[in-house]
């Protein structure tokens, strides 16, 4: 049987470029550490491939750390922000619909004594007047998440840090932008933030690869997450992973020529969902990625209508793929549905491949999932 994915969000396929790139770095088997002709052919892809990241962020290739992937590079950031700052304040602001990687670590400040306090996102739009009050009373450094990986909602980085630039505390700006990176306009990332997080495979890259960006100004204060031999400027030890940062750099390249075929794509589905008879909700935040649709199936449970669906070669999720196994989500509860709505909600997200015809089919057997599991 064919298999129809859409769960673009999770992980995307590897796109022939970076695929080829990967291929051609496998003959490269030096170590860039070191200072032989291969070592250097290996350092001389890593060195190219930084410019070509740090180019889709209008940032310099020295504000680019190499990291294993968005969470390991949220995880730097935010453990290391605290690290450099818990002098002059244990005081974190975030969102209450952060990413397990951002969350967790944050929860880990706050078992260890730092004050964490959460801003509301529901609808999708960060409480500003919340986030001012609390700017007023300090913070070592502020983390909201550029684009929500569950309802695709687009976070206000501009005017977070106008507010923080305002509130005179001199608190740090951290951006996972990891589900929108090359999604939305990267401008904003060295415009205002201080440091950010992405990663490789939701671009059609290789899974185990990422980067931080991280501003010149502050990187040679960060305390590294990682120690060792001191790669990345001393700040990401470890022999660098020259095969998926070669495929990173191409999926960099490749990846904005198909952001129309995703974007028409994603609006044909949620027309056809829009016209359907059954009772289908679309979560939409006013301001909201292409790539993603977050539809609440009321009635009906959401792992079953995965396993349905997974019957006829369809393959979505119930929300984020890193929490898919851990009961209701936070989430979308921040985003303000109701349980039975939660229960039923389902996140289709669409990438290369996916086309008008597949739509079509994912419809109508989500049509005849409602009518087989929602009671009238």
């Amino acid at each position: 049987m064919d298999q129809l994915y859409f769960d673009h969000a999770a992980t995307t396929v590897v796109l022939e470029g970076a695929r080829k790139a990967a291929i051609d770095a496998f003959e490269v088997y030096g170590n860039p550490s070191s200072v032989h002709s291969m070592g250097i052919a290996a350092k001389k892809i890593i060195d190219s491939a930084r410019k070509t990241v740090a180019s889709s962020l209008f940032c310099k290739p020295e504000e680019i750390i190499f990291t294993g992937g968005g969470s390991e590079s949220n995880n730097q950031a935010i453990l290391g922000m605290a690290k450099m700052r818990a002098r002059r304040c244990k005081r974190v602001i975030t969102t209450d619909s952060e990413h397990p990687s951002v969350g967790n670590p944050i929860d880990s400040l706050e078992e260890s004594g730092f004050e964490i306090v959460r801003i509301s996102t529901k609808g999708g739009r960060i409480d500003i007047e919340a986030l001012e009050r609390e700017l007023s009373l300090g913070a070592a450094f502020v983390s909201v998440m550029l684009v929500n990986n569950e309802t695709g909602a687009i976070y206000d980085i501009e005017s977070v840090k106008r507010i923080i630039d305002k509130s005179g505390s001199g608190a740090l700006l951290h951006c996972d932008a990891v589900q929108g990176f090359l999604k939305t306009d990267m401008r904003v990332i060295s415009k205002y933030c201080d440091m950010a997080s992405i990663s490789a495979h939701k671009i059609g890259g290789m899974k185990g690869v990422g980067a931080l960006y991280c501003k010149q100004s502050i990187i040679k204060n960060l305390a590294p997450f990682i120690r060792g031999g001191g790669q990345e400027g001393n700040l990401r030890s470890g022999t660098e992973n020259v095969i998926g940062i070669a495929a990173f750099a191409e999926a960099v390249n490749e990846f904005p020529k198909y952001k129309e075929d995703i974007k028409r794509v994603s609006e044909y589905t949620r027309e056809l969902l829009e016209k359907s008879e059954c009772n289908f909700k679309l979560n939409l935040p006013e301001k909201r990625v292409d790539h993603i649709l977050s539809l609440s199936i009321v009635g009906a449970k959401s792992e079953v209508v995965l396993n349905l669906l997974n019957g006829y070669g369809i393959c979505i999720s119930a929300g984020s793929a890193c929490s898919a196994r851990k009961g209701r989500s936070g989430t979308l509860e921040a985003f303000g549905l109701q349980r039975n709505e939660i229960d039923g909600t389902v996140r289709i997200s669409f990438g290369v491949g996916n086309n008008e015809k597949d739509a079509e089919f994912l419809v109508e057997k989500l049509e005849e999932a409602a009518k087989r599991l929602v009671k009238r």
